[in-house]
């Protein structure tokens, strides 16, 4: 290979050699952006907060309880302690939650298919269903009096007009026994367009409502636990229960909210791992190109090395033909 040849292929190499070092330079680089993109995700992934299960023992809740029997004063029932707090003469406020039983009156409208029929001498009347003719002889109630007032002093229920004084009674095909004002009950048939017919039944429900009790003596034992109470003018010495009440909805509403926070952060976890993956499999394209650059780049500087070689002696061998 001749001087000008040895040179040109010298400057080649170099320039080549230039160029491939740049490209090494690009490439760590972008290995670099990926790994600060992988180290964020890292990141994100211990930021997320790994949901907890429901731990039933935290649902379970203790409250003192006790029981009143007392119908005449309207005070009878199950009470549960719901607060308490120490006057400053010793003695306590409560509010507790009361259930009991509480007789109620239903009413039912029977006006779209029901009237009222007097008999031809107008010493009888009977309740018949308009679709189907079913009757109900109507007799006087044996207590109208008290369903009178029952009907009158429930919440919700309309009081009976004023000047009824007698209550009729059907029994339907259930033998429930529903209560007609007489007021109702006219010498015409009453079908919807002339009066409304109302029918009252007679049920017991369970109700709960709150009480407020005041000045209330109590006695705690050695475990500091409330034992009995004094309620003046209501009770005295009455023993109290301490009970534990499992809430099992609010277990089932925590069980449902971490079912889903497990699922979202499940996926999220997921996501993250995905996205990590991907941008390792870029690194190790990246790699790999890497590789092949360090080893182009060892080739050339070996050819480099032996063309300068042979470039040097050319120059040597120029020099001694005009020495």
């Amino acid at each position: 290979m001749g001087l000008a040849a040895s040179q040109a292929r010298f400057l080649g190499i170099t320039a080549r050699k230039s160029n491939i070092e740049y490209e090494g330079q690009q490439v760590n680089q972008q290995r670099t952006a990926l790994a600060e993109e992988v180290n964020a995700l890292y990141s994100k992934l211990l930021s997320l907060k790994v949901p907890v299960a429901p731990d039933t023992t935290e649902f379970y809740e203790s409250n003192y309880s006790f029981s009143i029997s007392d119908k005449t004063n309207n005070q009878d029932g199950e009470y549960i302690v719901k607060n308490y707090y120490e006057n400053d003469d010793g003695s306590y406020y409560m509010d507790v939650q009361r259930t009991y039983d509480k007789n109620m009156a239903e009413q039912s409208d029977l006006s779209n298919q029901w009237k009222i029929v007097t008999s031809p001498d107008g010493s009888s009347y009977s309740l018949v269903n308009i679709k189907d003719d079913t009757t109900y002889d109507l007799t006087l109630s044996s207590d109208p009096t008290e369903i009178k007032s029952l009907i009158e002093s429930t919440a919700g229920i309309q009081p009976l007009p004023e000047g009824t004084e007698n209550l009729y009674t059907y029994k339907d095909s259930d033998g429930k026994t529903h209560y007609i004002p007489d007021v109702q009950v006219t010498g015409y048939d009453a079908v919807a367009e002339q009066n409304l017919i109302y029918s009252y039944m007679k049920i017991n429900k369970s109700v709960t409502e709150t009480t407020t009790f005041d000045n209330v003596q109590v006695t705690f034992d050695g475990n500091n636990r409330m034992s009995s109470i004094t309620i003046p003018g209501v009770v005295s010495g009455l023993d109290v229960d301490t009970t534990r009440t499992y809430d099992s909805e609010g277990y089932d509403a925590a069980l449902r909210d971490y079912t889903m926070s497990k699922d979202e952060y499940d996926k999220m976890v997921a996501d993250l791992n995905a996205q990590t993956e991907s941008l390792q499999q870029e690194d190790k394209v990246l790699e790999l190109r890497l590789n092949q650059i360090d080893t182009e780049q060892n080739e050339l500087q070996t050819e480099l090395e032996a063309v300068k070689a042979v470039l040097d002696k050319n120059i040597e061998n120029t020099f001694n033909t005009f020495s």
